[in-house]
């Protein structure tokens, strides 16, 4: 093994070794789980206990469009190894972070250098906000994944190869699976495939049918639970798609007011995942640093002028959807430009002398161990919620309930995350009647004070006061059986 390789190899196992403790530290108090854990946590169950396939998984914010069943599926398997146990996300999740890990390692490294590969490798590692972000275990979590090799195929194009064109046709299928916010920036390898150098008649020669057909097969072949489902029910995602580009009743922010919420979502989302504790009301500034950013790099020749049109065309097309939009403006649809900017942090420190960027790592290291040491626990979190089940599975337990009924008390959104726990812990829950006993859960615990029971995190238990008899047929009475949860679909 040579000494340069070795030096390098020993260097990112370290890396890869720090992005696994800041991916699973404490990771059952910091293990959120609410509407969209409990909702992939049903689906999975629907899978595999009650043995029903699907095309689709939950219903997105747009009406009538559905978000793919890929991620259902990877949890769903994962379950059934660890007998439907919720706390085996941890599993997928710190494998898809490690794979990031060594994506923008390997992918910085084949075009700009082992120095830079190894400084993104290391700011994806050991960002608290990143790893917060990929044990956020939701259906669009692999967004990170599916934009680090978008850019891969985007950076090949800017010098001309299509040798990845098959791999565009991959993620292009995939986009349905993982986040639909990532339409808006799939043309972009195109334009940068043609305004990389070369003659243009050139690069159409490049273009051979063969290939153009090999990447539509691959494309309808990875897309094709889309186009089932699209024929089974009359291209119904589609319209929806359509329908909502042009319905009206939207209340929202217009104009200016649009423009700096679009500003501001975007420079805080960036502003979390980087510097996750820095509470800054202003985040507006990392849109003067970003371009102070690319052209420094311009000049310095570490990017071709295809690279920066292509990036500065991946946020301009972003901020654009957001901004035209008629759906409220949310951070994480800004998670898709992480990738680039890490890569352009990373080539900037790259003119930084050694023994700066040894110091200046070592600072970020520690600041972010504090905050993931600090902030790791969420008072909302699996555990929490998880001695809550307990707790009325010990007093249902004692008093022989074969059924029971929950009310929350709380501000509408906030009595979630709780369905699938119930089930796994084997209680029985049923709609409340004055037929079974009723256990209030508070959220926060604060909001009834004196009158909860018992309290776990922000919830509190607030017990039924008297003993009922129940009678066995109400729990089987579909009458009284759970509406599904929302955006939960058969």
């Amino acid at each position: 093994m040579k000494e340069g390789f070795k030096k390098y190899f020993f260097a990112l196992l370290f890396v890869v070794i720090l992005g696994i403790f800041f991916r699973t530290y404490n990771f059952e108090r910091g293990f959120s789980f609410a509407q969209d854990q409990d909702l992939y946590s049903l689906i999975a169950k629907d899978i595999v206990v009650d043995r029903h396939m699907r095309l689709v998984g939950q219903m997105t914010s747009v009406d009538g469009v559905f978000i793919g069943s890929m991620y259902y599926y990877l949890m769903a398997i994962t379950y059934s190894f660890f007998n439907m146990n919720p706390m085996s996300a941890i599993l997928p999740l710190t494998l898809i972070g490690i794979f990031n890990i060594l994506s923008i390692f390997w992918i910085s490294k084949r075009f700009y250098g082992k120095k830079v590969a190894l400084i993104a490798a290391t700011i994806s590692s050991i960002s608290f906000g990143m790893a917060y972000y990929e044990r956020w275990s939701v259906p669009t979590q692999p967004t990170i994944s599916w934009c680090l090799w978008f850019m891969f195929v985007v950076l090949e194009f800017c010098r001309g190869r299509l040798k990845h064109l098959w791999l565009y046709a991959v993620l292009v299928a995939l986009t349905w699976q993982v986040h639909i916010a990532l339409l808006p920036i799939l043309p972009i390898p195109i334009v940068s495939y043609f305004l990389s150098k070369g003659r243009l008649r050139e690069k159409i020669k490049k273009v051979s049918p063969k290939n153009i057909f090999l990447a539509l097969g691959i494309f309808f072949l990875v897309s094709s639970p889309f186009w089932i489902f699209e024929i089974k029910h009359n291209f119904s995602q589609i319209r929806s798609v359509v329908a909502a580009t042009t319905r009206g009743g939207y209340e929202g922010p217009v104009g200016m007011q649009k423009f700096y919420k679009v500003l501001d979502a975007s420079g805080r989302e960036i502003q979390q995942r980087l510097l996750f504790g820095w509470k800054v009301v202003l985040v507006n500034w990392v849109w003067l640093l970003i371009p102070m950013m690319i052209v420094f790099l311009g000049v310095k020749k570490k990017l071709l002028l295809t690279e920066i049109i292509s990036f500065c065309l991946w946020f301009f097309l972003i901020m654009l959807a957001q901004f035209t939009s008629k759906s409220v403006v949310s951070e994480y649809y800004f998670t898709n430009m992480l990738p680039i900017l890490i890569v352009l942090f990373s080539l900037s420190l790259w003119f930084l002398r050694k023994e700066l960027l040894y110091i200046l790592g070592l600072g970020y290291f520690l600041i972010n161990l504090g905050w993931l040491l600090t902030r790791s626990d969420i008072y909302d979190s699996y555990f929490y919620r998880m001695r809550i089940v307990e707790d009325i599975k010990a007093d249902i337990l004692e008093n022989s309930y074969p059924c029971i009924a929950i009310n929350y008390i709380a501000d509408p959104g906030f009595g979630v995350g709780f369905r699938y726990l119930m089930w796994y812990s084997g209680i029985r829950v049923i709609k409340a009647s004055d037929k079974v006993p009723v256990y209030d859960i508070v959220i926060p615990w604060q909001v009834s004070g004196d009158e909860i029971d018992l309290r776990e995190g922000c919830f509190g238990l607030i017990k039924p006061k008297n003993k009922i008899l129940v009678d066995p047929a109400v729990c089987q009475d579909i009458r009284y059986k759970l509406d599904p949860l929302l955006g939960y679909t058969e």
